[in-house]
């Protein structure tokens, strides 16, 4: 459960060796940057000066990312992009431009066939509609005395056509359920007025290129054909596109890497400060390669790195980088849910990758099931390479423990019987329904024994950060875990029959512990500042205003303690509530009988693993976040991001 200690680091150099100092600095994996800048009114002051150049890389970036866009590479973000002869911009340019004019003519062309197939697509589209006219267009539209509309009308408004007197003529050549499809004709002397009344009618033109002149019949034929035409040249093009992807795909891919690379690379100078062409960097990087740091700038005689403690400048915040081990590596992603542990606080992923496994193991406790949920992790682990998988693994084998404990496999109660007797035993170590009270009872001792642990972590997170009112006075301090501890033990006497609730027990292990709690804020100025104040701020409403916030607070405290305590009876519940359901699938089972029995066993173990499964995660989350993160975590930590190693394709 470590973090990795940190040093700030600063980096003074020539101007000249800017760029090859940052290519270090991102190539060593392990360089926090920081900004350069000072505290305001010191860099005037100073001379110093951040730098705010254009990047250079941006535009070339931009058309290299299209053209991979259009080759259909996909540029991966973690590949390997060493690719020697590319040492500056112009490297690049020039490559870009051997390849733009390799692929160019093939995207022209395939972007003028794609314009042509949509222009006569939406043409043969209007030409379908109007098969039924049996005459050309050319001879329709050199009519001298008659004034021709080609166009649809709303099936509403085509009764309507009857109401008018003027002289004109629709005729309809196609309909669906919205239009009819037609043409209206005139007199020449008469288009003014029919052509409002058509537009009142919510007429719609329809304009007929003017390279169309046959029947529409002919036409539309003529139209299909060249879509064909055009249609077959775009697969052409795409397959003479796709061999330039497969022959060089790779160098592509590499290229482009390495070009975002630079173009990132040079977007950090924006944290860079100049003066008097020196340029000055500061960031963190992990104690542990600071030596390795130190080497990369060896050969660079202008550049000088130097170490120091990390909370030397109060205005940066330390990063914090995790240190997690085998088991719990796949658990770091519900603790950073929750957010990244503060540089001098815990890293809690050990303890909640224990009891995460430890709750799901006994709240989804079947040795059959949870070999299915371990085989899905294996699946997701090496199949899939997905992360998640991990976790899983290490969930289905604590349920497969546990339900050899409880003696569940598929629902079967009783199938592990030989099992236990040829170990020895007698029967299975725990039957579920003689066993619900011990069972309830052990879920709330767990949840005792974590929410003290939780005490203890905050504690010595309260003296790392020299914190007394968290660390002794606090509802989560010395004063906070005596107590509930205290009355933990006074509860246990009483239902055991042996009292230890003494006068001494009570005023020394609960009631100093409740002023103390009633009074961490005082207490704790006083022990840090060796003075006696009401609250860290003076004139606050006195000593009245202190009181009546301070029993509220406790009040809120002492709920707290008992609420948290009983959450964990979900634990238990779940268990029973797992063997009550398998109990109703084995009874459904019983009411059939032949081949549907092994389906009614297979659909039912699915539902109850899907169902269960998913909320009982869910719940496990929520007792870590609400009954046991809120004591003693603060996720306001940032986390260690190297330069070089999070590479985006996003370009502004």
């Amino acid at each position: 459960m470590g973090i990795e200690k940190m040093l700030l680091v600063n980096v003074v150099g020539s101007m000249s060796e800017l760029d090859k100092t940052l290519l270090r600095c991102c190539e060593s994996g392990c360089f926090h940057i920081e900004p350069a800048s000072v505290k305001s009114g010191q860099s005037q002051k100073k001379g110093l000066e951040m730098l705010s150049e254009k990047n250079p890389y941006t535009p070339i970036l931009k058309e290299m990312g299209e053209i991979c866009r259009r080759l259909g590479i996909q540029t991966d973000k973690t590949i390997n992009y060493s690719e020697p002869g590319f040492e500056v911009l112009e490297d690049f340019e020039r490559y870009l431009e051997k390849l733009k004019s390799e692929i160019k003519t093939h995207i022209d062309e395939r972007q003028e066939c794609y314009k042509e197939i949509s222009e006569k697509g939406a043409t043969a589209k209007q030409l379908h509609h109007m098969m039924g006219m049996n005459a050309n267009f050319e001879q329709v539209f050199n009519c001298e005395h008659a004034h021709i509309r080609l166009g649809k009308l709303p099936v509403d408004s085509y009764d309507k056509l009857e109401y008018y007197d003027e002289t004109f003529f629709f005729v309809p050549f196609d309909k669906d359920k919205q239009f009819y499809w037609g043409m209206y004709f005139c007199t020449k002397k008469d288009k003014v007025i029919v052509d409002e009344i058509f537009s009142s009618l919510y007429f719609e033109r329809v304009r007929i290129p003017e390279f169309v002149h046959g029947t529409p019949e002919k036409e539309y034929e003529e139209l299909q054909d060249r879509i064909n035409k055009l249609s077959l040249r775009v697969e052409e093009i795409n397959y003479e596109l796709s061999r330039i992807s497969e022959t060089r795909g790779d160098e592509i891919r590499k290229i482009y890497a390495l070009l975002r690379f630079r173009h990132n690379t040079f977007d950090l100078r924006k944290n860079v400060a100049s003066l008097n062409n020196k340029f000055y960097m500061k960031g963190f990087i992990p104690k542990s390669r600071s030596e390795n740091f130190k080497k990369l700038f060896s050969d660079i005689r202008s550049v000088s790195v130097t170490y120091l403690p990390p909370d030397s400048e109060p205005d940066l915040t330390i990063p914090t980088k995790l240190k997690n081990g085998w088991f719990s590596r796949p658990y770091i992603s519900l603790v950073e849910m929750y957010g990244v542990p503060v540089y001098n606080g815990i890293n809690p992923t050990l303890f909640v990758a224990i009891t995460y496994t430890l709750l799901f193991g006994i709240m989804f406790g079947d040795l059959g099931q949870g070999f299915v949920v371990w085989l899905a992790g294996l699946f997701m682990t090496y199949k899939l390479k997905n992360k998640f998988g991990a976790l899983l693994t290490r969930c289905g084998f604590s349920s497969m423990i546990f339900g050899f404990v409880f003696g569940s496999f598929f629902g079967f109660e009783h199938v592990l019987d030989p099992v236990y007797k040829a170990i020895g035993m007698g029967h299975k170590p725990i039957e579920i329904f003689d066993k619900t009270t011990f069972i309830l009872i052990s879920a709330v001792a767990i949840g005792v024994a974590i929410i003290a642990i939780s005490m203890i972590l905050n504690i010595i997170t309260g003296f790392k950060q020299h914190d007394y009112e968290k660390a002794v006075f606090g509802c989560n301090g010395i004063a906070g875990f005596v107590f509930y501890s205290s009355v933990i033990a006074a509860v246990l006497g009483m239902l055991t029959g042996k009292s230890i609730t003494t006068a001494g027990y009570v005023i020394l292990l609960i009631v100093i512990p409740i002023i103390c709690i009633f009074c961490r804020v005082p207490f704790s100025i006083a022990v840090k500042y060796k003075r006696w104040q009401l609250s860290e701020h003076e004139g606050e409403g006195g000593i009245g205003n202190f009181i009546v916030e301070n029993f509220f607070e406790m009040f809120e405290f002492m709920l707290s303690y008992v609420s948290n305590t009983l959450s964990f009876l979900r634990v238990g519940g779940f268990v029973l509530c797992h063997a009550g359901m398998m109990l109703v699938v084995m009874t459904i089972m019983e009411m059939f009988a032949g081949a549907a029995q092994p389906i009614i066993v297979v659909v039912g173990n699915l539902f109850v693993m899907a169902m269960e499964g998913m909320i009982v995660a869910i719940q496990i989350i929520r007792l870590e976040f609400y009954e046991v993160f809120s004591r003693f975590y603060e996720g306001d930590g940032i986390p260690f991001a190297p330069v070089g190693e999070k590479l985006t394709t996003d370009i502004e």
